[in-house]
Formats: structure tokens, C-alpha cells, sequence
């Protein structure tokens, strides 16, 4: 159920639109922008709004992302990162959005955005989760068409997997190339990240599991590679069960590619098995997908037990600012313990209990 946070929609259009007019693709005309009927509520994290640009000699639908201003479920917030990610795997034939437009100065309209082309397809739905959503793609599909869905997504994450990290042109890769240990410095991120989002609140579970995956980094790894960070089937559009576009790179990071294997598996996982529910027929299994994946990228799995811990121990820190949000929203009550007492803690909590 995504929840916007925008108040100021219509301003902010206004000023898009007259942003927009100025470019040179828009040259002379006259255009209108049209929001579509869902524009208003889209996004977790990032505010996004897709409208329909009209001109004299043209329609055009377009995506808008927004910089959030307001509540904020991740403490930072890389749009640059995102374009450039993107612009990197078009220019590799991965099929990701046209990115059009990028603007940094929050003058325009109170924060940074970027403008890609609308890609028309289906993405399967987090709310209700696709295994249990009977009118959703998932629950209409049958066997070979969701099959078709997890060969898809696992294909192009091995495609993704066997770009040359040194051959991509974006920012944050630079930074971070030279860190002694990437997974450790994402580690401690998530730490911090669970600070901020507790507001001083203590979570000794998460702050278990996070000593524990300090102290059993693993000493082998894959090759350093681009990770997209939130790999779920739930980030890929399709059209006819084949993927259209790979979307949201707001958690890319660099380290281990096994990382984006264990989040896509693991994420399924939790919407299914960590909530009770049977998973739908067709789906892949965590082994056969492992053994495409391994077979396709010539990389090994067999640290696949470490990062599924450490995909719930990030989902579970996601949740808290999730759940904060739903309160703010008053969609769930004050006094709520959701934040720290939900289906992907417990689902840790379980699994983590397990190895330990």
C-alpha cells in the first residue's frame, strides 16, 4: 500500500510543467501535463508521479521522481546515483527506463528529480502480497507464465552480474572501489540506519544480529561487481511475462553479486513462507535458482545462508521506518509495536534462531 507524502502535488506540477517547457525536447509545444488517476499515491520512498505530456505535435507519458521532502524511510537519498546507474545499463542493453531529464537544484520544485519514459507493463504486487493477490498477474498466471517471470528476472540479474565493474561510469562506484571491505561498510550502514530509525528506541535483536554478521563476514567472496541492491520480481515490470524494465536502484551497492541472488529469493520468501502462505505454482526454487544463477555467472553460492540472514536483517531495519510511516498515516495505531514485532523480524527471528 504505498503511501504518498506529497501535499503540494498540484504546485508541484504546475512548476514541473513550466520547468519542462523550457527544454528543448518540449520546443514549441505548448505543452499540458496530464497526472494520471494514481499519481498521487505512489512510492514508499521516493515520491513518483506518472503523467502525460500533450503538445501540438505529440503525447508522451513520462515518470517524475521526487527527492523526498517529508518522511523519509532511508536516511539518504541518491537520485544521481539512480540516473547514472540506469543510464549505465541501457547503454548496456539491460532494459531499464529511458532516463530524460535529471535536475539537482531544489529551486524548481523543493527537491532534486528526474523525468524517464513511461514503460508500459505489470509489476507483481506488494500489497497484498503476489502469492495471495488472486486478481493481481502472479494470481492469474498460470505454471509456465510465472515460471516465465522467475527465468526472466534470474536471466537479466545474471546479465546484470557480468558487467565489468571498471567499465561503468557512475559516481558512488569510485568512491567506494578502494574500501578495505565493502560488505562490512554496508553492514555498519544498516547499523546506523537502524539507529536513526529507532529514534533512541533499543532493538537488542537486530543489534544481535548485527554482531553476528560483523564477526562472520565471509572470508571468500565473489568478484566485486555493481549490486542492485532491492532485486526483487516486485521492482520488474512485465508485459506478457517477459521483463520490460528493471526498476528501483535507490539501494545499489558494491560487493558481493550473491547479495542480489539471497534479496530476490529471501523477499519471496517472506512474502509466502514468512506469512503462511503456499507459494504459487510455477515459482522457482531457492536451489534450482542458485544453480542457473551459479552456472550462468560462473560465481559461487555457497555463502547464500550469510546474506539471506543479512537480506532480513536489512528488510527488518526497512520495516521500521515502513511501519513508522503507516502510523504516521494513521493507517496503523500510535501505540503499535510493528516496528520492531512484523512478519519479516519474526520471519529472522526464526531463521536466525536456526544457526545459532
Amino acid at each position: 500500500m504505498p503511501i504518498s507524502s506529497e501535499k503540494n502535488f498540484e504546485k508541484k506540477l504546475f512548476l514541473f510543467k513550466e520547468w519542462l517547457k523550457e527544454k528543448e525536447r518540449y520546443s514549441g509545444e505548448n505543452i499540458q501535463i496530464e497526472p494520471n488517476a494514481s499519481s498521487e499515491a505512489s512510492g514508499f520512498s521516493n515520491e513518483t508521479f506518472s503523467c502525460r505530456v500533450i503538445g501540438k505535435n505529440l503525447v508522451e507519458d513520462i515518470v517524475l521522481r521526487i527527492k523526498p521532502t517529508g518522511f523519509q524511510v532511508f536516511p539518504k537519498y541518491d537520485l544521481k546515483m539512480q540516473v547514472e546507474i540506469m543510464q549505465e545499463l541501457k547503454k548496456n542493453k539491460l532494459p531499464v527506463p529511458d532516463i530524460l531529464f535529471f535536475e539537482s537544484d531544489e529551486n524548481i520544485i523543493g527537491a532534486e528529480f528526474y523525468v524517464m519514459k513511461f514503460i508500459e507493463g505489470e509489476a507483481p504486487s506488494d500489497n497484498p502480497p503476489y502469492h495471495m493477490d488472486s486478481e493481481g498477474m502472479m494470481g492469474k498466471a498460470n505454471y509456465d507464465q510465472i515460471r516465465s517471470v522467475w527465468l526472466g528476472w534470474l536471466n537479466n540479474l545474471i546479465t546484470f552480474h557480468k558487467l565489468n565493474l571498471k567499465d561503468l561510469e557512475v559516481g558512488f562506484l569510485k568512491k567506494r572501489i578502494h574500501e578495505e571491505c565493502h560488505l562490512a561498510e554496508d553492514i555498519e550502514f544498516y547499523k546506523s540506519f537502524m539507529n536513526w530509525g529507532m529514534e533512541g528506541e533499543e532493538n537488542l535483536f537486530l543489534n544481535e544480529v548485527y554482531s553476528w554478521l560483523a564477526s562472520n563476514i565471509p572470508n571468500e567472496s565473489n568478484e566485486v561487481k555493481l549490486c542492485w541492491g532491492d532485486s526483487r520480481i516486485g521492482n520488474v515490470l512485465f508485459q506478457n511475462f517477459k521483463p520490460k524494465a528493471l526498476l528501483d536502484w535507490e539501494m545499489a551497492t558494491i560487493g558481493d553479486p550473491l547479495s542480489d541472488l539471497a534479496w530476490g529469493l529471501t523477499t519471496d520468501d517472506i512474502s509466502s513462507l514468512g506469512l503462511g502462505i503456499e507459494k504459487l505454482s510455477g515459482s522457482i526454487s531457492n536451489r534450482e535458482a542458485i544453480e542457473i544463477w551459479e552456472k550462468g555467472t560462473g560465481f559461487s553460492a555457497k555463502n547464500f545462508n550469510y546474506y539471506r540472514i543479512l537480506c532480513l536483517f536489512k528488510f527488518s531495519i526497512i520495516m521500521i521506518r515502513v511501519a513508522k510511516k503507516l502510523i504516521l498515516n494513521e493507517i496503523m495505531p500510535l501505540e503499535s509495536d510493528f516496528h520492531i514485532n512484523n512478519h519479516v523480524s519474526n520471519f529472522l527471528k526464526k531463521e536466525f534462531n536456526e544457526i545459532n
